[in-house]
């Protein structure tokens, strides 16, 4: 998470992986967040059934300007990258003076294809700096007999 709010104006307050996510009326709703283990069953490449969710604080000098934000998914340990997701973002609505504003982000992960197991970073970058970063660990589930 930036901690120099002169240099951005953006800050990540929230990154979560989630069962559901969606964002309604300019709020973020999160069912069960907090995931750290995915579990899948069946072959390889596999979807999963998960979403990344996130809100980010635009500083009041920064409202009204476009922004740009990236979720990038990899293999810590061979930097082999899964998806790459692009976004922007321009948030400007009737406020206080000095009032900054927020801006949610629900993104399903079920169209990435995961190639094998393993530990799955998720880090995010808003205007081109590394805001955060949160890592799950996808398996196998273990067969019923």
């Amino acid at each position: 998470m930036s901690t120099d709010f002169e240099s951005t104006g953006l800050d990540l307050t929230t990154l979560t992986l989630c069962d559901y996510a969606n964002v309604r009326e300019g709020m973020i709703n999160i069912v069960s967040g907090g995931i750290t283990r995915i579990a899948v069953r069946g072959e390889f490449p596999a979807q999963v059934e998960a979403y990344i969710a996130m809100s980010i604080y635009v500083q009041p000098h920064r409202v009204g300007e476009d922004h740009t934000g990236h979720v990038v998914l990899r293999f810590p340990d061979t930097m082999e990258e899964i998806a790459r997701i692009d976004f922007g973002f321009n948030v400007n609505a009737d406020r206080n003076p000095g009032e900054g504003l927020f801006f949610p982000l629900a993104i399903p992960m079920r169209g990435i294809a995961f190639p094998h197991v393993g530990q799955v970073d998720v880090s995010v970058t808003l205007n081109n700096q590394p805001a955060g970063l949160v890592s799950f660990w996808l398996s196998e589930a273990p067969t019923v007999a």
